[in-house]
C-alpha cells in the first residue's frame, strides 16, 4: 500500500495534471496581486492632511480631490493586471475551460486581497488611529483605501479582478475554441462529404 501511494502522489503534480494546473494558476494570481499592491502603493499620493485637536483636516483643496485616487489606481492596475494574466492562462490552459473558470474566480478573488493587504500595509498609517493619540497639531499623509458600492458585502471596485479576467476568458475562449474530442478518436484523413461514394438507389 506504501508502494503504491508513493507512486500515486508524483503523478498529482506531474506535467498537464489538472492539480498542477490548479496550483500553478492560484499561484500565479496570487503573486500577481502582491506585486499589483507594491505598484498600486507606488504610483499613488497620498492626500496631505494635519491634525489638530484630535481631529484631522485636509490641508487643501488639491489634497481633497485626491480622496479617490486610491480607488482609481485601485481599478487600474488591478484591471491590467488581471487581463494579462487571465489572457496568459486562457491559452496555456485549452482544452480545460470549466477548470480554468473556476481557478480564475478563485484566483482573482484572492488577487485582489492580497492586493489590497499589500497595498495598505505599505502605505501610510490611519490618520484617525494617529489623531487619537496626538495632543498638538501635527502633518500626516492620508491613508490608501478603496471606496465604493458594496455590492452584498464586497465593494464596487474589488470586482474588477474577476471581471476582467472573465472577460478575456470568455473573448479568448469564443475566438480561440478548442476541439473536445481526443487526439486518438480524430480522424487523421477526413474524408470530403462531396467525394464520399453513396450507393446509387436501386442498387445494393
Amino acid at each position: 500500500m506504501r508502494e503504491h501511494a508513493a507512486g500515486a502522489r508524483p503523478g498529482l503534480l506531474a506535467h498537464g495534471s489538472p492539480v498542477r494546473a490548479a496550483l500553478l494558476v492560484l499561484l500565479a494570481y496570487a503573486v500577481l496581486g502582491v506585486i499589483a499592491g507594491a505598484v498600486w502603493e507606488v504610483v499613488w499620493t497620498p492626500p496631505g492632511q494635519v491634525i489638530a485637536k484630535h481631529q484631522v483636516f485636509f490641508d487643501s483643496y488639491a489634497s481633497l480631490r485626491r480622496v479617490f485616487t486610491g480607488t482609481g489606481w485601485y481599478v487600474i492596475v488591478g484591471g491590467i493586471g488581471s487581463a494579462l494574466l487571465a489572457l496568459v492562462v486562457a491559452i496555456f490552459a485549452r482544452g480545460r475551460e470549466l477548470l480554468t473558470l473556476v481557478l480564475v474566480i478563485v484566483g482573482s478573488a484572492i488577487a485582489a486581497v492580497l492586493m489590497l493587504k499589500v497595498g495598505t500595509l505599505m502605505g501610510p498609517a490611519d490618520p484617525a488611529s494617529i489623531a487619537h493619540h496626538t495632543t498638538g497639531r501635527a502633518t500626516v499623509s492620508g491613508q490608501l483605501t478603496v471606496e465604493g458600492k458594496s455590492v452584498l458585502g464586497v465593494k464596487s471596485p474589488y470586482l474588477i479582478w474577476p471581471m476582467a479576467s472573465l472577460l478575456v476568458l470568455t473573448l479568448v475562449f469564443f475566438a480561440w475554441p478548442t476541439s473536445h474530442l481526443p487526439l486518438d478518436r480524430r480522424d487523421a484523413h477526413p474524408v470530403d462529404p462531396r467525394e464520399a461514394d453513396f450507393p446509387r438507389a436501386g442498387h445494393r
